[in-house]
């Protein structure tokens, strides 16, 4: 299979800014119920949704990077803003809450896949020298 095949990018970039997209619109509209956790990982939810602006952040991270994956247009940058809530969302499952790990893993994958075939867009962020 080749990795960096159009096909399957633009297939994973579709699945996963309608993803976003939907985890946005869920957030207003209740879809499911609200899931089960343990008392380690409210108390984190709860920590957050005191500061007040990590889930507005989140909501417009989300809707931002899943319109520019939809849409085919900065998708590098809308992957790269993505990247700190993919690790803390896998981070969350791993130590806090291993109910959903399944489906952190497979946005993960996506969005892992997304940045490594963007990746020769970030090297000149990373290179030694500055041309």
């Amino acid at each position: 299979m080749n990795f960096r095949n159009k096909m399957l990018f633009r297939s994973v970039q579709i699945i996963l800014g309608l993803y976003l997209l939907f985890a946005v619109l869920s957030s207003y509209v209740q879809f499911f119920p609200a899931p089960q956790f343990n008392e380690a990982a409210m108390a984190f939810f709860g920590a957050l949704f005191a500061t007040g602006y990590i889930f507005p952040l989140m909501q417009l991270i989300f809707l931002i990077s899943g319109l520019m994956f939809i849409f085919n247009k900065w998708s590098a940058l809308g992957a790269i803003m993505l990247f700190p809530i993919t690790v803390n969302i896998l981070l969350f499952h791993i130590f806090l809450e291993p109910m959903g790990i399944s489906m952190a893993i497979i946005f993960a994958i996506m969005h892992f896949y997304l940045i490594a075939v963007h990746w020769p867009r970030y090297l000149p962020m990373v290179s030694k020298r500055f041309k």
